[in-house]
């Protein structure tokens, strides 16, 4: 994940974007993995998987890049397993704002990425 906040933190409008969209997808997935774990709360999952997915429906596709690898096997158990994403969430949300000044589709997906990162950090109860 130090990519995508290097990503997120750059002065290059086109890397923040890039970044946002691996780290929405990433998000994304995450939510997807733990949706139907005995702990999680599947509409909050649900929801932060759809926020995702709506934001980044809203940014340019990436010229280049992969995305994040995860296995599901890397998501800690517990409520604090789910602090790292939802904390690169809440990231993506302040740089895309930052992004947003004048740009009322950035700034909606900067509202999705906060909806998800609120979401996820609330599946297992934090």
């Amino acid at each position: 994940m130090n990519a995508l906040d290097d990503n997120l933190a750059s002065r290059d409008p086109s890397t923040v974007l890039a970044g946002a969209w691996d780290a929405l997808d990433l998000g994304a997935r995450v939510a997807d993995a733990i949706t139907w774990e005995e702990t999680s709360d599947e509409l909050l999952a649900l929801t932060a998987a759809q926020e995702c997915s709506a934001a980044r429906a809203l940014l340019p596709l990436p010229g280049t890049g992969r995305p994040v690898p995860l296995e599901a096997s890397e998501i800690q158990a517990g409520p604090g397993g789910l602090a790292p994403y939802a904390g690169l969430l809440e990231r993506t949300y302040r740089a895309l704002a930052g992004l947003a000044e004048q740009d009322v589709q950035l700034s909606e997906a900067a509202e999705h990425a906060a909806a998800a990162a609120r979401s996820l950090a609330a599946v297992r109860g934090q």
